[in-house]
């Protein structure tokens, strides 16, 4: 009990006095207040002009769906698919889990080539029907996707229905009453992007004026110095990218209001596209580090495409505040990672992993994170972001920043950079300083490749408490031989371990596609040095 309580304890003392604040008063007054009953079409004017949008259809490449010649249809999102009948889907369908029936709710659907706009039509006159019945879907963080893909799509194919309009206003007007400043971070930042879209699709000043804030407020702190979105996932970067860009298009082919927030919204888009040059691996492939998954953002391809139509330029950025650090020799890539648990007062997508890396041989993976396959909060969704699960330093059973509960952390680990010079960077934490160690880390460029020297404090006792591993992708075969390790085309030394083993884990490939796949299991000395060349 106590240890609970002392959990609980030191995970609340990062959060922001609003987040508490808005905790409560959403309790307390949805205890006497319905949240439909927000869902009013008081003030509500139809809307005189339409929206201009250009022919835009970004997804993720894991989102799918089909219409069969029998009225049946398919969803597929996060690798799981889901068949009803056209006229009777479940919207608040729960078998697999909330996330997937968030995806079912978002309508990104509705630009897929493979449904036609009088099927994209019928499914949103379904959603209008029973509005009041769904569960889930109406929370704000879906119904700010939503109203965002609603706008995209009416506007898009000029489509103007009184029914569809006034639901339409009325998730806007339930979204306004219920903005998500109890969470902060992501979600707030997308119930600000749909208000925007919400207000200039209605003309609705007053939330047009409020968006403005927000979202000035918000990206103002979540985009950092290097350009990188905070919660340093560079899935949610681009997810993030995308609905910049989205705003960015909105104001500028819809002349109403659009003069003072354009500017701003232009230059934080291109600070978030420096960024994403200098971090991503190929057009295709980024780092999956934290919270990130193949097929759910558009690809960096995909954006970078969609910004120049929007005439934005932009050239790459120099790693900073992100914490990440690239490293180039030879055809060899080695991300870097010296951050910290971010933001702190919403650590949701961070994984106890400082000090992680990962490296890449002309752009295939070689070492690499265990990835993410879930978010439900159950074992596996615990062991993604455990420390084992990283490319670091452990003690078994003990993590370096106390992840639980799916998406929260209570102790932390704290960073510090030594030397961050362009081919090393030294950093160290005492993420098990209650153990009596302190952990250093250099990450090398040489001649012919990368190093990683660690160097352990182990004041308590020796140090045989430690233990690392080293993450293999599936598809390369892995071969022990003393303190050499051959991967596809790589030598990997090792130098300052009691012992090394080769055992199998689970690689996730994305969500709900877990793959076999082999690791290292070392037993670190108070120094060690691995190096990465080709084994030529």
């Amino acid at each position: 009990m106590f240890a609970k309580v002392r959990l609980v304890i030191q995970t609340v003392i990062y959060l922001k006095p609003v987040q508490i604040y808005y905790q409560l008063y959403y309790k307390v007054r949805n205890k006497f207040t319905s949240p439909l009953w927000y869902a009013s079409l008081k003030g509500y004017n139809p809307p005189a002009h339409s929206l201009i949008w250009p022919n835009e259809s970004l997804y993720g490449e894991g989102l799918a769906i089909s219409v069969s010649s029998d009225r049946k249809v398919e969803f597929t999102f996060l690798n799981q698919s889901k068949c009803f009948d056209f006229d009777r889907i479940d919207w608040n369908f729960c078998g697999y889990g909330k996330l997937w029936i968030y995806n079912l709710n978002y309508f990104e659907f509705l630009f897929h080539p493979a449904l036609s706009k009088e099927d994209a039509l019928s499914l949103i006159k379904g959603y209008v029907q029973n509005l009041r019945v769904h569960k889930d879907g109406l929370e704000p963080y879906p119904t700010s996707l939503r109203i965002i893909n609603w706008v995209k799509f009416l506007s898009r194919n000029a489509y103007r229905d009184q029914y569809i309009d006034q639901s339409l206003y009325r998730q806007f007007i339930l979204l306004n009453a219920h903005l998500e400043y109890h969470i902060l971070a992501n979600h707030l930042l997308e119930n600000a992007f749909a208000l925007l879209f919400g207000a200039c699709y209605f003309r609705n000043e007053r939330l047009y004026n409020k968006a403005v804030k927000l979202l000035r407020a918000q990206l103002e702190e979540q985009i950092l110095n290097d350009g990188a979105h905070y919660e340093r996932s560079v899935m949610y970067h681009q997810i993030t990218l995308f609905r910049l860009l989205d705003s960015i298009s909105l104001l500028k082919y819809n002349d109403w209001k659009s003069k003072e927030l354009l500017p701003f919204l232009k230059v934080q888009a291109v600070k978030m596209l420096n960024w994403l040059v200098a971090i991503t691996i190929s057009q295709k492939n980024i780092p999956m580090v934290k919270d990130a998954a193949p097929g759910i953002a558009p690809d960096t391809e995909a954006l970078f495409t969609y910004a120049q139509r929007l005439g934005l330029t932009w050239s790459s950025a120099v790693l900073s505040d992100s914490g990440y650090r690239l490293f180039k020799k030879n055809g060899l890539q080695m991300l870097a990672d010296a951050g910290s648990v971010s933001p702190s007062y919403q650590p949701g997508h961070a994984h106890a992993d400082e000090g992680n890396f990962l490296i890449w041989d002309n752009q295939k993976p070689v070492i690499v994170d265990t990835g993410i396959s879930t978010y439900n909060k159950n074992l596996r969704r615990q062991q993604e972001r455990e420390t084992a699960s990283h490319n670091c330093v452990f003690i078994e059973g003990h993590n370096s920043s106390q992840v639980w509960g799916g998406f929260r952390v209570a102790r932390r680990a704290e960073v510090k950079i030594a030397k961050d010079i362009p081919r090393q960077l030294e950093m160290s934490h005492n993420g098990f300083k209650k153990w009596g160690v302190v952990t250093s880390r250099i990450f090398g460029v040489e001649e012919e490749g990368f190093f990683i020297e660690d160097t352990h404090n182990c004041q308590k006792q020796d140090c045989k408490m430690l233990r690392m591993h080293l993450h293999f992708h599936p598809s390369l075969e892995v071969q022990v031989c003393g303190e050499e390790v051959f991967a596809g085309r790589l030598r990997v030394t090792l130098a300052g371990f009691y012992e090394i083993a080769l055992e199998d884990y689970m690689f996730a490939a994305g969500f709900n596609e877990l793959k076999k796949a082999k690791r290292l299991k070392l037993f670190p000395k108070s120094q060690t040095r691995i190096s990465i060349h080709y084994a030529g």
